[in-house]
Parts: structure tokens; C-alpha cells; sequence
């Protein structure tokens, strides 16, 4: 009989929700990226050259000939995984035993990485060296590879795990390291009600699914300038996406963001810099999805302003800090960890049904309360918004095209350990600022 199945989640760096299972008989435990942008299940070969740039030893790296179900002579085809950062990861597909949580996949496929190629990671860290569990829809993964095959999601349902290709994720707060992931069910525990469904949408036009994506309609800045203000009102299309870390706007929502803040870009940074001080203030982003009546996620300002790194430094000798929103293009819109770790999800890939809710925050015991997805609907859901057609006449004008081209698991650019110097510029005034710092 078909149930759920519950994972702990480490949140790495504060960003990246990452799950520990193992692979092969005998079990050889693994920590993967959850990553709700991609669709492939990868991990590196003990003898690939990402071992060479990173420590294998912490995540784990798989060595296909000590499992004794390890099936790869009759596949005979390559792996390929190519990000938006530009890295690339090649290797093999292979057929193994998987244990989740306390349920076992047989005869999953999965790629095995022997190369990495444009950002392999860096000598010791442990970070590139993590595989990835994506967990989107297959057709993301058919569209790299030349034949398409099961995901493990599917097998899961298959084999009697889960009722339904569904699950939802709890990333937990920003103090938090730990969070969860349920696959077939819905932990009401972890969040405030209502808990609203989302029709997903086509952003290509291509007839069949990619990516979850849901509609953006309003974009408020609450106590800016000490009044809330629109910064943007159309129908955007906009992807949940827990492999990416910070929130990617079109190039003119983004300015305006940007502008709140009083941010300043350098060279030498990928991401906007910000005055630390900042992430005092009262001051948060309202997201409404799906017209006047939809849903509303609230990210406050500290949420989107990632903690000092020593050295890091104004002219003026004010701590500098990343802001997590960055701009790409006309119509790209990314809510990655900035966003999730506010928000709990449910998707429900058959039915193409997202759920969201504001995430309650939690301690980080592992006790979920779980309900199992045992239909096409979601537990606990009492309104499902409008199609996009409804959707757009409670807005403007209907969402730009663009082609999705995912920024990439390591598109967050820290400096290195070693940076002493100052940035040239000083950050600007922004619409909000943080109390008087409390004197000791």
C-alpha cells in the first residue's frame, strides 16, 4: 500500500536544502542537492575530476563496482547536465538500488559524473562535490539527454512508495539549518493557512510541462518610505526553483528593487552589495501570485540580505553585504531559496497543481505530521485560483517570452576567505532604514 516518505533536510550555507540517501548493495550514503529547477538525479564517480577539486569524501562519491546491483554495460549512452553558469557535468547513465528515507527504489537510473567542466568547485570545499536530486518534471531532463527515461519520482509511484508524483517542501527559517521534505503528502504543521492552489503554467508554449512555474502578478514593498508601494503589476511567469539561491527579476522590476535598497554593483561581485545595517529594518516584499485575490508570500528585508563576510567593506568603513535579487534579462523570474525558505510548497506534478503557503518557522526536530496525497487534489487546499486566462484580465498585459535558462547551483559569487579590500562606492540612501543600532 502506497504511503509517504520523510526526509531531513540540511539547509547548506544557509541556501541549498540537501537530503542524505544512499545508493547500491551495500548502501553507499550520499548528500544531494534538492533541486525543484531540474529533473536529472546525479552524483559524482569516486574516480571523477570533481574529486580532484573537491572533497569527495564529505558528500559522498559513488563507486559503481563495490555495489552489487549496479547496472551500467547496458546502457552504453552518455550523461550530460549543462547549467546556466556554464559548467558542465558529463559522465554515464547507470541503473542502481536507491534507499529514501525508509523506502528502497529498485532499478532507478541516474547519471554518473566522471567530468566537470567551467565550475568544478574549489580545492576543499565539499560544495561542487554534492550530486543533485531535481525534481521537476522529465521533460526537463529528456530535453539534455538523447533518450528519455523514468524519473525516479515516477518509480517511486510505481513501485508502491507514494500514491502520487508529489511532494512538499519546509526549508525552515533563516536562524535554521534544518528543514524537510515529504514525497506523497502534506505536513500541515508547517504553515500558516490558507494553504492556495496554483494551476502551474507552460511558460514555452511547448504543450507539456517543464518547470514549476506559477503566475507572479504583483510585486509591494511594505514600509518603504513608510508606505507600502507596487514596484510591479503584470502577469509574469515566475519558477520555483530551490537550486538557485537568490531571487532572479526581469532587468526593470530588478532596478527597482535594486533602487529600495540603495544597492551598488562591482565588478569583482556577481551579486549587489548593500549596507549590512539594512537588514534591521522593518521592511518586507509582499509576492502575490495569481490576480487580486490570490495568495500573498512575505519575505522580509533580512531574508534577502546574506550575513557580513569579514572584509567586506564600504569606503566609509560600513559593512558591505550581498542582496539576493539579481536582474537577467526581460522576462527571466527565479524565486529560489530567498524565497522558499519563507514559503511551503506542494506540488503535485500530476495533476500540475502547486499549493503555497507562508512557511511557519520551527525548531529543527524532525516530526512531521504528515497527511498523504492519495488523489488528484491537495490536503488542506481550499481555494484554487483562476487559469492564466482568467488570471490576466485582474492584471496588465500578459508575460514577455523568454527561454529558461537556469542560472546554475553556483551562480551565488562569494568572494574568496581572502578579500581585504574596500568597494569604491558608497551604497546609496534606501527607501527603508534599520533602527539605531542598541547600545551596550
Amino acid at each position: 500500500m502506497a504511503g509517504s516518505i520523510s526526509l531531513p533536510l540540511t539547509i547548506h550555507f544557509g541556501l541549498y536544502p540537501v537530503a542524505n540517501i544512499s545508493i547500491g548493495t551495500p548502501p553507499q550514503p550520499f548528500n544531494l542537492r534538492i533541486d525543484t529547477g531540474s529533473s536529472e538525479l546525479w552524483l559524482p564517480s569516486r574516480h571523477s575530476d570533481i574529486c580532484k577539486y573537491s572533497d569527495c569524501s564529505v558528500n559522498g562519491a559513488f563507486d559503481e563496482r563495490k555495489s552489487e546491483t549496479s547496472i551500467s554495460d547496458d546502457f552504453n549512452e552518455e550523461f550530460r547536465i549543462h547549467n546556466g553558469d556554464n559548467s558542465d557535468y558529463t559522465g554515464i547513465l547507470i541503473q542502481d538500488v536507491l534507499t529514501i528515507g525508509d523506502g528502497t527504489v529498485e532499478d532507478a537510473t541516474f547519471g554518473l559524473v566522471y567530468n566537470a567542466k567551467g565550475n568544478p568547485g574549489s580545492p576543499g570545499d565539499g560544495y561542487n562535490s554534492k550530486g543533485t536530486w531535481g525534481l521537476s518534471f522529465d521533460k526537463a531532463q529528456s530535453d539534455q539527454n538523447a533518450h528519455p527515461y523514468t524519473g525516479v519520482l515516477e518509480l517511486m509511484v510505481e513501485q508502491g512508495l507514494i500514491e502520487r508524483r508529489a511532494y512538499s517542501l519546509w526549508m525552515n527559517s533563516r536562524e535554521e539549518a534544518a528543514g524537510h521534505i515529504v514525497f506523497g503528502g502534506v505536513d500541515p504543521t508547517r504553515y500558516d493557512p490558507p494553504l492556495t492552489g496554483l494551476p502551474m503554467v507552460d511558460m514555452l508554449d511547448s504543450n507539456s510541462m517543464s518547470y514549476l512555474t506559477v503566475q507572479l502578478t504583483s510585486l509591494v514593498c511594505n514600509n518603504c518610505d513608510g508606505k507600502s508601494e507596487v514596484r510591479e503589476e503584470s502577469v509574469r511567469h515566475a519558477i520555483l526553483d530551490s537550486g538557485s539561491a537568490g531571487i532572479i527579476l526581469p532587468a526593470k522590476i530588478a532596478e527597482k528593487v535594486l533602487k529600495d535598497f540603495g544597492a551598488i554593483t562591482d565588478p569583482l561581485f556577481g551579486w549587489p552589495l548593500v549596507k549590512c545595517d539594512l537588514a534591521r529594518a522593518d521592511a518586507s516584499y509582499d509576492f502575490h501570485f495569481a490576480g487580486q485575490f490570490g495568495p500573498k508570500i512575505s519575505i522580509p528585508i533580512s531574508d534577502m540580505i546574506r550575513p557580513h563576510i569579514p572584509g567586506l567593506l564600504f569606503a566609509n568603513a560600513d559593512e558591505a553585504c550581498f542582496l539576493a535579487v539579481k536582474k537577467h534579462g526581460e522576462a527571466m523570474l527565479i524565486l529560489g531559496t530567498t524565497f522558499l525558505r519563507s514559503t511551503y510548497i506542494v506540488a503535485h506534478l500530476d495533476s500540475k497543481m502547486i499549493a503555497i503557503a507562508q512557511a511557519k518557522e520551527g525548531s529543527h526536530t524532525f516530526d512531521p505530521e504528515v497527511i498523504e496525497i492519495t488523489g488528484d487534489t491537495i490536503p488542506g487546499v481550499d481555494t484554487i485560483m483562476a487559469s492564466i486566462e482568467q488570471a490576466k484580465a485582474t492584471a496588465a498585459a500578459g508575460p514577455p517570452r523568454d527561454t529558461y535558462a537556469d542560472p546554475g547551483d553556483d551562480s551565488w559569487a562569494f568572494p574568496n576567505d581572502y578579500f581585504a579590500g574596500k568597494v569604491t562606492h558608497n551604497a546609496l540612501q534606501a527607501a527603508f532604514t534599520p533602527p539605531p543600532k542598541p547600545m551596550y
